[in-house]
């Protein structure tokens, strides 16, 4: 993992859209499917923290999981715009 340490936020666009005025990275995904590829990919390309919309979340419950006992990426629901 490289010094600089990348932040993304996945869920609805009207939810998540306000983060990329603080210069993080916005993941758009609706259906199940997008929003575990989302997390997969992000995974993948050394994203330390990864900040998910509560809907998201369960639509992707499955993967998270996947992700609970490893120290990176840290991922932690955030309250949607529903």
């Amino acid at each position: 993992m490289s010094v600089m340490s990348k932040i993304g936020v996945v869920g609805d666009r009207d939810s998540i859209l306000g983060f990329k005025s603080l210069g993080l990275d916005v993941f758009t995904a609706y259906t199940p499917e997008e929003v575990s590829k989302t997390l997969n990919q992000l995974a993948r390309n050394d994203y330390a923290v990864i900040f998910i919309t509560e809907q998201a979340a369960i639509s992707a419950k499955e993967t998270i999981e996947k992700y609970t006992n490893k120290p990176f990426p840290a991922i932690i629901l955030i309250p949607g715009s529903q």
